[in-house]
């Protein structure tokens, strides 16, 4: 019987010290209201850009950087990339070597055909090795 009246009681206190208190309400409300809201849309693809399949760790075993950042591109028919602007400013070595290594990308024509990346003004993830860089 002794064991039955302690674990009520006990029940009961950790039911207790569970409810939150009207500070802890209060303070819940304002918290709320400045919370960040991200503005920028979600990617809708990301691109390798410079991918290499013979890339230095596989030679060596050493991991390799990879740095991944997010743009608003203008994708057209053929597939070629044209980055209209950056979500976070860069410096202007890493703009050069993204806009040197789109000369070149082009998106597959089986996600074009696909329908799976559609033409137009979009935001994408972009990622790249800065290894490979050109100072």
């Amino acid at each position: 019987m002794k064991a039955l009246l302690f674990s009520f009681f006990a029940l009961l206190c950790i039911l207790f010290s569970c409810q939150p208190s009207s500070k802890a309400q209060d303070g819940g409300e304002e918290d709320a209201q400045e919370e960040f809201v991200d503005t920028t849309p979600k990617a809708t693809a990301i691109f390798w850009i410079d991918k290499n399949k013979k890339l230095p760790s596989y030679m060596s075993g050493k991991p390799v950087p990879i740095r991944t950042l997010k743009a608003q591109v203008e994708i057209d028919t053929v597939g070629s990339v044209e980055v209209l602007s950056y979500v976070k400013s860069q410096t202007k070595s890493v703009e050069r070597h993204i806009n040197w290594c789109l000369e070149t990308f082009k998106v597959k024509k089986v996600l074009m055909d696909s329908v799976y990346i559609k033409p137009g003004i979009q935001y994408v993830q972009l990622r790249y090795t800065p290894s490979k860089m050109k100072d």
